[in-house]
C-alpha cells in the first residue's frame, strides 16, 4: 500500500501498530568560521547529535560516492531504521520542530535534506571541466559467486545498473538496480536490494557473459533524479584559498536529457570560503541559494558528468552534494520554537525512503557565531 488509506488508517499504523518513530536532534553551527547573515551553511560537520562527519572529505578525487544512514561516519540523523523489508515502504515526516537559544542565531531557516551522494573534488587548481567518476567497465568471475572487478573504490551500497556490449553474467539484467556489497578497492559482489546488501545475500552465477561490461552508478534513492538538486561546499576545517571562482557542472537532467549546464550567470565562490559554508551563498550577482541553479525547464539532476572552477581556488577542496530537499523550518525568535505540521501542511507528509541520510542545511538571516546550539525534533510515522 502507498501510504496511508485514511485518518483513520493513519491514527491505526501509529497507536495500535506502533509505526512511528521520535527523533531528537541538537546540531552545533560549524565550529571554525561564524557565518556572515545572507549566507548558507551545510550543517554535517557540526558538533551534537548526531556527531560531526567523517566523510565528506575522503575518497578518491572526483569519485561519485553514495550516503545511506547505515554508513556511521555521515553522522546523519537517524529516522527509525528501514521498513521496507516487513512489506512496509512509505515513511513519512509527520511534524518537525527546531529552536536555539544562542544570541544573534535569528532570524534562521533550517532545511531538511536527504544527501543521496556526493563528490569530492581536490583537484581545485584545476580551471578546465573535470569529468566525475560515475561509471566503470568491469570483468566478472564465476569463481567466487558473481565477483565484479573494476577500477575505482566505489563504497558498500553503491546502487547501479548495468550495460555490456554482448551479453551480461547469468543472474544479471539490464535495466534493473543493483547494490554493491565491497569487497575490497576494486572488487564487489552485487545484491538485488539495499536489504539484501546490508544482509550480506549476494547474487550467484556460473557465467562471466560476454563482450564488454559497464556499471554506471544511479542515485540510491530518486533514481530518476526528479526533485534532486546540486550543492558545493567546504568540506574540511581549513578555508579554501583567496580566490572567487566561477562555479559550474554539467549534468543529465531528470528526463534523461544529457548535456545540461549551470546557466550564463555562473555562481561565484567565496574567497578563502569556511568550513560547511556553501560556496556561492550570500547576496549580489552570482550569489545562490543554496542549490545550484539548473538550465531553464529542468526539473532535477539524474547525474552529474562534470565539475568546473573557471579559475583556480588556489588551495584547499569542496564537495558536490546530490540531494532531495523535504522540509524548511524558518526560525524568527531566540528560545522560540519554528513548528511543522506536515500532516496538514503542504508538501505533506514527505516520504523518508530506507537508507535516507537526513542533514540540516541553515539559512543565516543574521550574522551566526561559531559552534552556537539548534535544537529540535523529528516525528516519523509508516504504513
Amino acid at each position: 500500500m502507498a501510504g496511508f488509506a485514511s485518518l483513520d488508517d493513519f491514527t491505526n499504523q501509529i497507536t495500535v501498530n506502533g509505526k512511528t518513530w521520535r527523533q531528537d536532534w541538537n546540531k552545533n553551527m560549524l565550529p571554525t568560521t561564524a557565518a556572515v547573515a545572507g549566507e548558507w551553511s551545510f550543517l554535517a560537520r557540526g558538533a551534537g547529535n548526531p556527531g560531526a562527519d567523517s566523510l565528506f572529505n575522503t575518497g578518491t578525487n572526483l569519485l561519485q560516492q553514495h550516503v545511506y544512514d547505515a554508513i556511521a561516519a555521515a553522522s546523519s540523523i537517524q529516522h527509525g531504521g528501514n521498513v521496507a523489508a516487513d512489506g512496509d515502504g512509505w515513511k513519512h515526516i509527520v511534524n518537525a520542530s527546531s529552536f536555539s537559544a544562542s544570541a544573534t542565531t535569528m532570524p534562521a531557516i533550517l532545511m531538511l535534506v536527504d544527501l543521496l551522494g556526493f563528490v569530492r573534488l581536490t583537484s581545485v587548481t584545476t580551471t578546465t571541466a573535470q569529468n566525475v567518476i560515475n561509471s566503470n567497465t568491469f570483468t566478472a568471475s564465476s569463481s567466487s559467486g558473481l565477483l565484479l572487478t573494476y577500477t575505482n573504490d566505489f563504497p558498500t551500497f553503491t546502487m547501479v545498473r548495468f550495460t555490456t556490449t554482448g551479453t551480461l553474467p547469468a543472474g544479471l539484467s539490464l535495466n534493473t538496480d543493483y547494490w554493491l556489497v565491497r569487497q575490497s578497492g576494486t572488487t564487489s559482489k552485487v545484491a538485488t536490494s539495499l536489504g539484501n546488501a546490508i544482509a550480506g545475500t549476494v547474487v550467484a552465477f556460473t557465467d562471466s557473459g560476454t563482450g564488454t561490461h559497464t556499471l554506471k552508478v544511479r542515485h540510491p534513492r530518486y533514481g530518476n533524479g526528479a526533485g534532486v538538486q546540486a550543492f558545493m561546499w567546504n568540506n574540511n576545517a581549513t578555508a579554501l584559498g583567496a580566490a572567487t571562482p566561477n562555479l559550474s557542472i554539467g549534468y543529465t537532467n531528470s528526463a534523461g536529457v544529457a548535456s545540461r549546464a549551470t546557466p550564463t550567470t555562473l555562481p561565484i565562490g567565496k574567497t578563502a570560503a569556511a568550513n560547511g559554508l556553501v560556496l556561492y551563498s550570500g547576496t549580489g550577482s552570482g550569489k545562490y541559494g543554496p542549490f545550484l541553479p539548473l538550465q531553464g525547464g529542468d526539473a532535477g539532476i539524474q547525474s552529474i558528468e562534470t565539475i568546473q572552477c573557471a579559475t583556480s581556488y588556489v588551495s584547499g577542496e569542496f564537495s558536490v552534494g546530490l540531494c532531495k530537499p523535504l522540509l524548511t523550518l524558518p526560525m524568527t525568535t531566540i528560545g522560540v520554537a519554528a513548528e511543522r505540521d506536515l500532516m496538514n501542511q503542504v508538501p505533506s507528509l514527505p516520504r523518508v525512503y530506507d537508507g535516507a541520510a537526513l542533514f540540516w542545511m541553515i539559512y543565516h538571516g543574521a550574522n551566526t557565531p561559531v559552534n552556537s546550539a539548534f535544537y529540535g525534533h523529528l516525528d516519523f510515522a509508516w504504513s
